[in-house]
């Protein structure tokens, strides 16, 4: 009875010391985002939803994506990281509860007469021998006076927080990429049509520059410079089925596919992106998940600050043991056969070489590497918006200004092959008339590939709904 009040006594002065929880509490730095953007954000636009682009329409693209989530490498590996840190916290939350052990043992025993704890009786050796059953449950329990184990439970969930956000990141960006690389792939699709276009017109430009130069009325000049011409336009012809090999690569790399299984269908005029609501950069924090996995990074830093504190003081177990022994089995569980152990242990740290004031100083260091690695990361994502909204705004003026010059180029073309049906000009004055209104063409193609790249960036850049995602489960 004296035992048991004891251990209680132990036990209710262990629940208030575990009052007290050593290191720093988390508290999430400021992120001291700006007010505004660089560059100039489009006060209106659609709200990027967790399946984003779904929001444009195209069947091929969402299959794509469709794909991509379920086959990726990169998500899958998310995924198992995920898994894993689930299973660490798990573990560790285990060390909040007591371990009992329950175990049986059966043998025989014989003691030697020559050993020297031998006990010897009219000077002849005493020797034991006969078998023995037992029946034990153990059970061990650490108080957790200064926090510990308290820490190491948030910095796994942290932890955890951490993995889950990566997996997060991760869609983003595959999701992005993957709608990247299937713009590009239709751009290409404008660009060879147009380029085609602007081929045969150089070719029938020779055509006609050949006939003039064997009638012996234009020069070998005339003829051979748009000779070049038409080499030109072959070369490049020549040289976009491997541009578009190559796009179809990435994409099937993307999926999770061999780029030999990927059928994509041709589709043309690829048209001018919808405008994105961007938001505030203070509303960044929120959308995007790779700044939200560096905060839970940091969290679980600072938590381990708090452990490596603990290993300072001295560290509290009970530990019991109950059971039953006897030589036969008959009478095993009777109480002349009973036995117990209880009792607390005590460890206290007098001399380690220095190497807990080490580990404390390896922590503190971390939380200060984790809270530079946020603010850098924050400042990186500042950029990526910035960078996609002057890249959709530089492209935008410039689009504007080919759709000028295809207008009066097109003008111009018009008035070449008016005067040419009244004999007043050559066919060749009209395919050089051509020249300008096709190449165009071309540009805007590329131009077109260009704005929606960097819809893509700005999506990636805003965090690809995520934050849309959270507030849902909030709500």
């Amino acid at each position: 009875m004296f035992q048991l009040k004891t251990v209680l006594t132990l036990v209710a002065t262990a629940a208030l010391a575990a009052c007290t929880t050593l290191g720093p509490n988390y508290q999430a730095p400021a992120a001291n985002a700006p007010v505004a953007y660089r560059a100039a954000a489009p006060a209106a636009g659609a709200e990027l939803q967790r399946d984003w682009w779904l929001m444009f329409g195209d069947a091929q693209l969402n299959a794509l994506e469709a794909q991509a989530l379920q086959a990726s490498p990169t998500l899958a590996a998310a995924a198992a990281r995920i898994e894993r840190a689930r299973a660490v916290f798990g573990a560790t939350k285990a060390d909040q509860l007591p371990r009992v052990d329950v175990g049986a043992n059966a043998g025989g025993l014989r003691t030697s007469a020559k050993a020297t704890t031998t006990p010897v009786l009219q000077g002849h050796p005493v020797v034991f021998e006969g078998e023995t059953f037992g029946l034990s449950a153990s059970i061990g329990w650490e108080i957790d006076l200064w926090g510990r184990v308290k820490r190491q439970n948030e910095a796994a969930q942290a932890q955890l927080d951490a993995s889950t956000l990566d997996a997060a990141a991760a869609r983003v960006a595959l999701t992005a990429d993957v709608a990247a690389a299937y713009w590009q792939w239709r751009a290409l699709a404008d660009e060879a049509a147009a380029l085609q276009r602007l081929r045969d017109s150089r070719a029938k430009a020779f055509q006609v520059a050949q006939t003039r130069f064997d009638a012996g009325s234009s020069t070998t000049q005339d003829l051979e410079r748009v000779r070049a011409e038409l080499a030109a336009a072959d070369a490049d012809v020549a040289d976009l089925p491997r541009r578009q090999a190559l796009v179809m690569n990435q994409i099937a790399a993307l999926t999770g596919q061999a780029a030999a299984e990927l059928k994509l269908q041709a589709t043309y005029s690829l048209p001018a992106p919808p405008q994105i609501r961007a938001g505030l950069p203070s509303e960044l924090l929120q959308r995007r998940p790779d700044l939200a996995q560096s905060l839970a990074q940091l969290h679980a830093a600072t938590a381990q600050v708090g452990i490596a504190e603990a290993a300072f003081y001295p560290s509290i177990r009970l530990t019991g043991s109950f059971g039953y022994s006897s030589e036969d089995l008959g009478s095993l569980i009777s109480a002349p056969a009973r036995l117990y152990n209880i009792g607390p242990s005590i460890s206290l740290p007098l001399f380690e070489g220095g190497r807990n004031k080490a580990n404390l100083a390896g922590t503190k260091a971390s939380v200060d590497e984790s809270l530079a690695a946020f603010r850098g990361r924050m400042l990186q994502a500042l950029r990526e918006v910035d960078d996609a909204l002057a890249e959709l705004q530089g492209r935008a003026t410039v689009v504007e200004a080919q759709n000028r010059t295809l207008a009066s180029s097109g003008q111009a073309l018009s008035v070449a092959k008016s005067r040419y049906d009244k004999g007043a000009v050559s066919y060749l004055d009209v395919t050089e008339a051509e020249r300008t209104p096709l190449a165009t063409e071309r540009a805007l193609a590329q131009l077109r590939g260009a704005q929606w790249a960097a819809t893509a960036q700005l999506v990636k850049a805003l965090g690809g709904g995520w934050g849309a995602k959270v507030e849902a489960q909030g709500g």
